[in-house]
Formats: C-alpha cells, sequence, structure tokens
C-alpha cells in the first residue's frame, strides 16, 4: 500500500511540474504546451487470466507534447515569421552542423555579414537561389555592387507567404535571395524538447521531410507575425488545482496508513 501511494505522490508531484512549466511558458513565443502521460502499473502471477490482475500504482512517461497551433501576434518585424500549418524552422549551431534544432519561434535577426540569425545567433537554414534541393545557411547580402561598380545598400526584406525571400537595394532594386526551408515529421509529438522551444530528432518522431511553404502538406509563412503558445491559462490552472488536491488526498493517506501501521507495531 506504501508503494501505491508514494507513486501516485510521485505521478502528482510531476504533474504539477510539467502544468507549472506550460503557465510559465504562456508568453513564450510558438511555446507548445505538454500534457502528464500517465500509465497504470499492474502485476499478476504468470500464468493467471487477467482477472487477477492487481493495481500496483501508477507511473508517468514522458511528457505528451501537444502541437496544436497558437494564434498569430503581429509585430510588423520584416524576419518575424510565423508557420501557420505543418512545419518547423531548421536551425545550427555553426560548430554542430550535424545536429539540427526545429523550432516553431521565428522571430528572426540578419547580422552585419547578412546572415539570418535566430536571438541567440544560430544560423537559419533555408534553399539559396534557385536551387531547393540544398539546404544551407540563409544569408542576404548587406550591399550589393551594381554593374557600373557602384554600390546600393540593402534597404528592406519581403517574405511572401510561400517563404521566397525578396531583398530591397536602394529604392527599388529587387533580388530573390532564395527560400525558406520547412520540416515536418511522421510523429512531430515524438519530438525531443531541448529548451529555447526547440526540437530535436528522436526514435518516436522519425526523420525530418524538407520542402518549402505552401508546397504539398507545408503550412503557409505569415511574415511580420509571431506565432503564440498555444497554452490556455484557464485550462492549467484547473489542472492545477485538482493535481494539488490530488495530491493533499494522497497525503492524508499517506499519513492514515502510517499511523494504523505503527498502532499495529505499537499494539
Amino acid at each position: 500500500m506504501l508503494s501505491i501511494l508514494k507513486s501516485a505522490l510521485n505521478a502528482n508531484t510531476k504533474e504539477m511540474g510539467i502544468v507549472s512549466n506550460n503557465i510559465a511558458n504562456v508568453n513564450s513565443t510558438a511555446f507548445k504546451k505538454s500534457k502528464t502521460n500517465f500509465e497504470h502499473i499492474y502485476s499478476r502471477d504468470r500464468a493467471s487470466s487477467p482477472n487477477k490482475f492487481t493495481g500496483q500504482g501508477v507511473g508517468v512517461n514522458e511528457p505528451l507534447l501537444q502541437m496544436s497551433q497558437g494564434s498569430l501576434k503581429t509585430t510588423n518585424g520584416a524576419l518575424d515569421l510565423a508557420v501557420t500549418g505543418l512545419g518547423f524552422f531548421q536551425v545550427i549551431h555553426e560548430n554542430a552542423l550535424e545536429e539540427p534544432f526545429f523550432t516553431r519561434d521565428g522571430s528572426f535577426n540578419i547580422t552585419e555579414r547578412g546572415e539570418v540569425v535566430t536571438n541567440d545567433g544560430l544560423n537559419v537554414m533555408g534553399f539559396l537561389g534557385e536551387d531547393i534541393g540544398f539546404l544551407q545557411n540563409l544569408v542576404i547580402p548587406p550591399r550589393k555592387v551594381n554593374l557600373d561598380l557602384t554600390t546600393s545598400m540593402l534597404t528592406n526584406i519581403n517574405v511572401n507567404s510561400n517563404g521566397k525571400i525578396t531583398a530591397i537595394y536602394g529604392l527599388d532594386d529587387e533580388e530573390v535571395i532564395g527560400n525558406i526551408a520547412l520540416a515536418s515529421f511522421p510523429n512531430e509529438t515524438g519530438l525531443r524538447q531541448v529548451g529555447n522551444n526547440r526540437y530535436k530528432i528522436s526514435t518516436k518522431s522519425g526523420l525530418p521531410n524538407y520542402g518549402i511553404p505552401m508546397n504539398g502538406a507545408f503550412g503557409k509563412i505569415e511574415a511580420g507575425n509571431l506565432e503564440r503558445s498555444n497554452v490556455d491559462i484557464t485550462s492549467e490552472m484547473i489542472t492545477m488545482l485538482k493535481a494539488q488536491q490530488a495530491f493533499s488526498g494522497v497525503s492524508r493517506l499517506l499519513q492514515t496508513e502510517v499511523d494504523v501501521t505503527k498502532r499495529l507495531i505499537d499494539g
């Protein structure tokens, strides 16, 4: 009995931790909430029928990611990009090219060298020029040398719904830079969370499939917008209250069990 009650306390503690993390990230860009994944623990003797199964408590598996779409927040930033529908941006650390990260957080910036990066400096991947078969670091040159050898400075950046990036130099000199790349997975809820609203490939997620927005099943790019978190604060508060009540109830049962056992020993 003590082991069953202990497992219940542990499960409720983990649920409160997951809910607390969801609430803490309610304002984080593109954050995806998690749900506690409980499992029943049974014991049985080897040759018995299912009727002889006995409960041995509750366990908690890895949290279940909830990948539902978050609402959009308008920022009007040229490189603030939201995905509506299927797809993740791929970002990489320059020293770990073989270990990409995937994110729905499209709050990007441009460096003085023209590299498109995340807020903490990870490179954003895409397709340069007309080549959509080879992923590369997206680079938007900050200046352009014209045919007459004059130099035009970058004045604006446009990203359309298909993810096509167009740079404007001077007053109206447009040049197509390339395309934002998106990745999809056979089981996106199986991605491994690594913090900062980023994910890595796992055996559960499967390998990524790459493409461009609005091609096939891939979603649409909404430039000048960011995706909000999909956390419903009211729902999370209700879940936390339930977990706290369950924890309190199990604690009282545990104290009762200890008192009964102590009386039996002393008697």
